[in-house]
């Protein structure tokens, strides 16, 4: 019995859990939920900063040319044979082989330090901090341009689930029509052509509604890969009506703080301080050293501590790359040239960046006066599809008339909601184009 009791416990259970996870899977996906999840990390977001902390990372490799080098090594001969050296100890004696005594276990410590180089070491450190200060901009992009894409995601997503709403209730006006139609022609009202007419409509109707369908089915991806989700979500919420005042202080100076311009110039910096460090390479290297033996060359013993001797070597070392086979010069020339792209590449972008902030904010303010226009055709198509009504109703107008009316209404409400989308678009590519947050979307 009572293993049966917890059988039915265990069911109820996890029929419960089953019924929770489908009901928050089902739960719309609202703006600020999304929002949210990218501050907790988008694959977008992710990567850059990881990239940052990989910066930050070469940027401690690099204090490596200012610290002292230590290392140890341990050697132990499990087999040896020695070298001989002849030496004849009279003239005409017969020469005597003198082994060369190799220490069967030993153990080294080598430190080293490195006190000039034509301070290469410096501007490769000053470079590597110019790289991880472009990072952390290039990570602060990424987090502001990923936020802005989830927005425009997230209307588009929207936009297409209001279109699909208009093209439905457009779709059920022509049925209902072509049923009186058909209904009129059997009784003599109205003619084929009639019949024939709405059933055209009814036709594109229904396109549109599959159209309509695919269309948020796409945004709906869109918005998942942005988000990192392999589901597509189902969207909940207002599309926001945007004033053309927003854009009004916008000009070419604002674009000056955008993250990824700023993380430009620091790479710039940083190939030139690279530059200058790849051409020190003709200047010799001066370093400090120190060696400390500690070795048993007198039996095969490793644990034999009374036989070990020491031994040890202080001193400075001189390198002078002479000749390398070309291979400091053509690093160095490398480094010139990708100076030379970064520098490109920056007014590359400060270019677009002018084109993009005067193009979008020219869209922007388009439409947003389409948007207010289709809203009072929106006005008027309904007033022009009541007095339809009422004069079919009294035999002044035809069903033509009426049809006429409802399509310019149905074309009136998708031109609105298609200006609300072309606007936020156009927002949120301004604030791509500048850097800067000009709405914040609820």
């Amino acid at each position: 019995m009572q293993n049966i009791i917890l059988l039915f416990a265990s069911l109820f259970l996890a029929f419960q859990l089953a019924s929770m996870s489908s009901a928050s899977a089902a739960t719309p996906l609202t703006l600020s939920a999304a929002l949210q999840q990218a501050h907790v990390g988008t694959p977008q977001t992710q990567r850059a900063d990881s990239m940052a902390a990989e910066a930050v990372w070469k940027t401690r490799e690099t204090y490596s040319a200012f610290l002292p080098s230590l290392s140890a090594q341990a050697t132990y001969l499990t087999d040896k044979k020695y070298l001989f050296t002849d030496i004849a100890l009279s003239p005409g004696a017969t020469p005597v082989s003198i082994p060369g005594i190799v220490p069967t276990s030993q153990g080294v410590i080598t430190a080293q330090y490195l006190l000039f180089d034509g301070f290469a070491s410096t501007h490769r450190l000053w470079a590597s901090q110019s790289f991880e200060k472009a990072a952390d901009k290039e990570a602060e992009w990424s987090h502001f341009q990923t936020t802005r894409q989830i927005e425009l995601r997230f209307y588009q997503a929207l936009a297409a689930k209001y279109l699909r709403e208009v093209s439905e209730q457009n779709l059920k006006v022509l049925e209902d029509h072509l049923r009186d139609a058909s209904l009129l022609k059997k009784a003599g009202v109205s003619t084929n052509y009639d019949v024939l007419r709405v059933e055209v409509q009814v036709s594109e109707a229904r396109s549109e509604v599959l159209n309509a369908n695919d269309t948020i089915a796409v945004a709906a991806s869109r918005l998942a890969e942005v988000l990192g989700q392999e589901e597509s979500p189902e969207v909940q919420g207002q599309l926001p009506v945007l004033e053309p005042q927003l854009v009004s202080r916008v000009d070419l100076s604002s674009a000056e703080s955008r993250p990824d311009l700023q993380a430009q110039a620091f790479k710039t910096q940083g190939f030139l301080d690279s530059d200058s460090s790849a051409g020190r390479y003709w200047v010799p290297k001066l370093s400090l050293f120190g060696m400390y033996q500690y070795y048993n060359n007198r039996n095969d013993k490793f644990d034999d501590w009374t036989n070990y001797r020491e031994a040890y070597q202080v001193g400075l070392n001189l390198t002078w790359n002479i000749f390398d086979g070309m291979t400091s010069l053509a690093k160095s020339h490398e480094a010139i040239e990708e100076r030379v792209q970064a520098e490109k590449t920056l007014r590359i972008a400060q270019l677009k960046g002018r084109q993009d902030l005067d193009l979008w904010k020219r869209k922007f303010i388009y439409f947003c006066g389409v948007y207010k226009s289709r809203q009072g055709d929106i006005d008027k198509a309904k007033e022009s599809v009541r007095l339809a009504r009422e004069g079919r109703r009294v035999g002044a107008r035809t069903t033509t008339d009426l049809l006429d009316a409802e399509a310019e209404l149905y074309r009136a409400e998708a031109g609105a909601v298609n200006a609300q989308v072309g606007a936020i678009e156009a927002l949120v590519n301004l604030e791509l184009a500048t850097g800067q947050t000009l709405y914040k979307f609820n």
